[in-house]
């Protein structure tokens, strides 16, 4: 969940730089990640819009914030969505956010560096790391 169009194209590129096989689903924001994970309206079609492997979250959104989407998640999602991997993406590293992340279920949490050349380079390695270096549980669209 990203509502900065530009940080949603840099991430895609990263990953494609990164050599890894990354395929985003983007929402702007938490309301619109849950209407995704429950398949409603526009999201319904699952093979345009599958279930994910990870979910990645900036914690500052407008309606729906990251805290609310992740206490949604882990307490209330369909089926086995609360068993999907969250990795927090925030440019927040303040101590009470990252405690509330975890607490909320997060499974990472990962502060977007102000240097350009570090964010890259985090971003690449979290593409790397996801895609190519954990198992996720395989999950399948509730009927």
């Amino acid at each position: 969940m990203e509502d900065d169009a530009y940080d949603v194209l840099f991430l895609q590129t990263e990953f494609g730089k990164a050599n890894v096989n990354v395929y985003l689903q983007v929402v702007s924001d938490g309301m619109l990640a849950r209407q995704y994970l429950e398949g409603a309206g526009e999201y319904a079609d699952r093979q345009t819009h599958p279930v994910p492997n990870v979910i990645l979250v900036d914690l500052r959104l407008p309606r729906v914030d990251g805290f609310e989407f992740l206490e949604w998640l882990r307490s209330q999602s369909p089926g086995q969505q609360r068993l999907i991997p969250v990795v927090v993406l925030s440019s927040s590293g303040e101590p009470e956010d990252v405690t509330r992340a975890y607490t909320l279920g997060a499974n990472a949490y990962v502060v977007k560096p102000v240097n350009w050349e570090e964010c890259r380079e985090r971003i690449r390695a979290l593409g790397v790391y996801w895609a190519a270096h954990t198992e996720t549980p395989k999950l399948r669209a509730e009927s």
